[in-house]
């Protein structure tokens, strides 16, 4: 008997002693291999008779086969219902995340453009999440500078206000976006509540599909402006329209009869999968995106209904789906997953299949994008294949690499520090695995024998805090083959350290410098095994090092400029005593940011509304 054999027959003798305890009723199984590693989670409409379905081993296929092998142990959760298990189950997958179940790693909700009701000034804004702010909801957008385009079109054409009520109630005279002509300067009466919330609905009917009048109406506001020579505010119109125009031409798909649907295609080459999806709300097309599913270990077994059945749980937990789902594949339980989701949102949804067609043309042409993205990715995982085995080599490293973690600080003269960490395997870019640090320990860089450089500007100690971070007591099985750090060689030495005194022998490290004039191409590279030295500027492999160091600064940078922004509000005015939220506002209102506060006169902080000479004083004193 082959070691596979006998793994599988412990597996069975497994399942068969838990199946001695386990009724015929609906619920949730969830198989558990070595270090209570979660291997599976499903669902039953009677547990008794899918689970004694594992112990039959003709009936399994190769990936069912490794997970039984891999099985010591059992949990069992009854429910009272199929329903409930689905739902059930959905939740514990995104939780436990198993190893042979199909998985949505980018699961992020998208966003939507929402009309704020709980002011008389209704506020147009970008939101994303649950929907619990009282309003009117359009969306969801697949892209956000779509949802932001969108917007700055609504302000731009309608003349809304993006501000929020803390500002606008504290406004005393028109700002910039009314200067500019994007807004009506409700804030300081110079419209009327009800021409206000005309202009709003007019913006809501353009976003229902009601574009036709609404140019209609601009095209005789402008005409009556050029009539009476008014030619500026002719040309004001005249643009508003030519806005309109690209943007439903953009977004038009003239189908009447498709208002909201969201369309779903599968694409399928050996274990290779994608899902493209595309949303349409009130006949325009908000977006279209790529989804790669993790479709488990050993996964090449796994069908294409099976598949459709997780994204759709997966995704619509976060994300609200249209009354209509077209699909080139229906889920397999269909009319579970239905009520599933009437469960979740709370009014029904169809999913159906096309068949001829208008419907069947739509959702063809999205399959087509499907085949267009597998290839792409299936071409960019070759190379990134390709790259990881070169760069192996180049770097003469014993162990394969697949996976690889970049190290990156960012802060300016030791201040809003923060540590930043990519990840990258054959897939490409692991955003899901993007890390974020806030280095809050103080170090000090030593610049002579009596002095010492600002709290926080000791690169070095802050990259060792980011590493141990990261790597103490954490699982094994998760650390990468490879770390970057952007540094020179006492950064290396760094990594190197923490790794030797965390036990860690299995990691290799790379550190990246900057080179003469800090040109591209010319970096400098150390290894612990390797002298210094230099690629060749058109080197393919210097390119992917490049790539990883360029994404990595550029996350990590992100990070600082908002813990910068944080900063100037908490520690620039929220330090001096007496200065509450409504004088902070206040101030920000008058000079506009912090920095223009922290300049100004003893006599120009007294006519700010709410600040007396005692308070200004004290202001002024604490900043010089």
């Amino acid at each position: 008997m082959t070691d596979n054999l006998i793994s599988l027959s412990k597996g069975i003798e497994v399942i068969k002693n838990e199946l001695l305890t386990i009724p015929n009723k609906p619920g949730v199984y969830q198989m558990i291999g070595a270090n209570e590693q979660s291997l599976y989670i499903g669902k039953a409409k009677n547990l008794n008779n899918r689970i004694n379905f594992y112990t039959q081993p003709k009936r399994l296929n190769s990936r069912l086969t490794y997970m039984v092998s891999n099985t010591i142990r059992m949990e069992i959760i009854i429910t009272s219902s199929e329903m409930e298990a689905l739902l059930l189950e959905s939740n514990l997958i995104k939780k436990f995340e198993p190893t042979y179940n199909i998985l949505l790693k980018d699961d992020k909700s998208f966003s939507s453009i929402l009309f704020n009701l709980t002011h008389p000034f209704p506020q147009i804004s970008s939101h994303r999440g649950s929907r619990k702010i009282e309003g009117d909801y359009f969306g969801p957008f697949v892209s956000k500078g779509t949802v932001q385009k969108t917007i700055e079109t609504l302000q731009k054409t309608f003349l809304l206000r993006t501000c929020n009520d803390n500002i606008f109630k504290t406004r005393k005279r028109p700002c910039l976006q009314f200067q500019i002509k994007r807004c009506s300067a409700p804030c300081v009466n110079l419209i009327s509540q009800e021409s206000y919330k005309e202009s709003v609905l007019e913006a809501k009917n353009f976003l229902t599909g009601d574009t036709n009048d609404i140019k209609k109406k601009l095209v005789e506001k402008m005409y009556d402006a050029s009539n009476k020579k008014k030619f500026e505010e002719a040309a004001i119109f005249r643009d508003r329209i030519k806005t309109l125009t690209e943007i439903t031409a953009s977004q038009n798909i003239n189908i009447p009869e498709l208002k909201n649907v969201d369309l779903l295609a599968i694409k399928q080459l050996d274990n290779k999968v994608v899902i493209q999806m595309t949303i349409i709300r009130n006949g325009h097309n908000y977006g279209s995106k790529s989804y790669f599913p993790y479709t488990g270990k050993n996964s090449i077994d796994v069908k294409a209904d099976e598949i459709m059945q997780a994204f759709i749980c997966q995704f619509f937990d976060k994300n609200i789906p249209a009354e209509n789902i077209l699909v080139n594949e229906s889920p397999k339980e269909r009319k579970l997953v239905e009520e599933l989701l009437y469960k979740k949102h709370g009014y029904r949804i169809k999913i159906q299949l096309p068949q001829r067609g208008q419907k069947l043309d739509l959702i063809n042409s999205v399959v087509k994008n499907a085949e267009e993205s597998l290839n792409r990715k299936i071409y960019e995982k070759s190379s990134n294949k390709n790259n990881l085995l070169k760069l192996q080599k180049t770097f003469k490293f014993e162990k394969q690499i697949k996976k690889i973690e970049v190290y990156d600080n960012s802060h300016h003269n030791g201040k809003a520090p923060v540590g930043a960490m990519i990840a990258f395997n054959e897939d490409g870019f692991m955003k899901s695995m993007y890390r974020r640090y806030n280095i809050t320990s103080k170090y000090e860089q030593k610049v002579s024998l009596t002095d010492s450089e600002l709290v926080n500007n000791n690169d070095y100690l802050m990259m060792e805090e980011v590493l141990i971070r990261r790597l103490k007591g954490k699982n094994p099985s998760n650390f990468p083959d490879l770390l970057i750090i952007d540094g020179g060689k006492g950064h290396l030495n760094i990594a190197l350290s923490v790794l030797k005194d965390l036990k860690i022998d299995k990691i290799e490290v790379i550190a990246i410098s900057k080179g003469i004039k800090r040109d591209a191409g010319r970096e400098n590279f150390y290894t612990k095994n390797l002298k210094k030295f230099t690629f060749e500027k058109d080197d393919t492999i210097l390119f992917f090092l490049q790539k990883l160091r360029d994404e990595v600064h550029r996350y990590a940078i992100a990070g600082h400029r908002i813990k910068s922004k944080k900063l100037i509000f908490k520690n620039l005015l929220d330090e001096i005593d007496g200065i509450g939220p409504k004088r902070k506002r206040a101030l920000l209102n008058e000079f506009g940011s912090a920095k223009s506060v922290k300049t100004a006169s003893l006599k120009d902080l007294s006519k700010v509304e709410g600040i007396n000479h005692s308070i200004a004083k004290k202001i002024y004193n604490y900043f010089n």
